[in-house]
């Protein structure tokens, strides 16, 4: 069985939102620039307790983290915590850090 690539499992996350994470009127857009061995632009939109995924450049993100696709791939996969993999610099965060602490709030793994 192959694993899923970087893409599938950025859907798959994003189909796991969790909407009592957020109030109805929050509204976010979660950027994410991947390097590495799958590139690419994708973002999360959360809007009106609903989280949808996009490939490209958000308008005004609220958050954009710069990655490598291994790393997270890692964190998608719950092999790696996002928030060490952080603080180990392993992939950087702009603009509101808050979002990214959250970020395990927000989607429910199964």
């Amino acid at each position: 069985m192959s694993k899923k690539n970087l893409r599938s499992l950025m859907e798959d996350i994003a189909q796991a939102f969790d909407p009592s994470s957020v109030s109805n009127d929050f509204v976010a857009d979660i950027q994410f620039n991947v390097n590495g061995e799958e590139p690419g632009n994708y973002y999360f939109h959360i809007e009106k307790g609903k989280c949808t995924f996009h490939e490209g450049i958000a308008e005004s993100p609220k958050a954009t983290i710069n990655t490598p696709s291994e790393v997270w791939e890692a964190i998608l996969r719950g092999e790696m915590n996002a928030q060490l993999a952080f603080f180990g610099r392993k992939f950087t965060v702009e603009g509101d850090l808050m979002l990214l602490l959250q970020l395990a709030n927000l989607f429910k793994r199964g």
